[in-house]
């Protein structure tokens, strides 16, 4: 006897019929459902992100989303835990912002995450979709460089206090990833978290000036500043997601203030 497939169950079968990268996970021999961070979203809420991903893939070649593994990290541990003061460093076209924003919502903790990305036009691109979406009491995008040591004190007086998270997910370059650490780290409260993708051998190619990435600048960091940091896929030194249990080849990694 043959099932019905909800409309959430059908969601995103479609990406696996997309011929462009962006949509590696779902053609995955064991990704064929909808995963967690899209099957909980209202209609409406899905709608946007469907639309989202149809437009974004006609106007860039790579939007730059953190794909599935990372982002069900990064709502798992908000939703899990009632974090409600974020400060995200690098939003480009707005996939993560999005649906952190959703989340955020869900909870009913408006002003909560402050978004920042260098790049005003992309900036502009991601704030259209904010505001259809209904997130503008949610969110805020700042135009700015993520290691500006003015963006503390901003953040800290839009989300009323300290973040407790900090995603780092921008330039992926190996000297300005360390001046995010020095200053984000700072602004923690302790028990606080910083979040960063990219913290994988392959992913050190992502660093223009060779000089290894995030990976060589998050080792540096936690070794000069004594602070235990854990990386996923640190090890990896390709993007298949062949044989890995956390699929994304790029890496994430996670440290605490203490």
């Amino acid at each position: 006897m043959q099932t019905e497939i909800s409309t959430e169950e059908a969601r995103t079968r479609k990406f696996r019929q997309r011929p462009h990268n962006r949509y590696w996970w779902y053609k995955l021999a064991d990704t064929d459902y909808v995963p967690p961070v899209f099957g909980y979203l209202s209609d409406e809420e899905w709608s946007i992100i469907d639309q989202w991903h149809t437009e974004s893939g006609e106007q860039f070649e790579n939007p730059g989303e953190v794909a599935v593994p990372g982002i069900s990290m990064l709502l798992g541990l908000v939703g899990g835990n009632g974090v409600c003061r974020i400060v995200q460093c690098g939003h480009y076209a707005g996939y993560s912002t999005l649906l952190l924003g959703f989340m955020l919502r869900r909870m009913g903790k408006p002003h909560s995450l402050f978004s920042i990305d260098i790049d005003p036009s992309i900036t502009e691109y991601t704030k259209s979709w904010v505001e259809r979406a209904g997130l503008s009491d949610y969110v805020h995008l700042e135009v700015s460089d993520s290691a500006d040591p003015s963006l503390p004190q901003k953040a800290e007086q839009y989300l009323s206090g300290k973040p407790q998270l900090v995603f780092i997910d921008s330039s992926h370059q190996y000297a300005h990833t360390l001046r995010e650490l020095d200053l984000w780290y700072e602004a923690l409260p302790v028990g606080g978290l910083c979040m960063l993708h990219d913290v994988s051998e392959y992913a050190r190619s992502f660093d223009a000036s060779g000089e290894g990435g995030v990976k060589t600048a998050l080792n540096e960091w936690v070794e000069r500043n004594g602070v235990q940091s854990f990386s996923m896929n640190g090890f990896v030194t390709n993007s298949s997601p062949d044989d890995l249990v956390y699929r994304d080849g790029c890496g994430l990694g996670l440290l605490q203030k203490v």
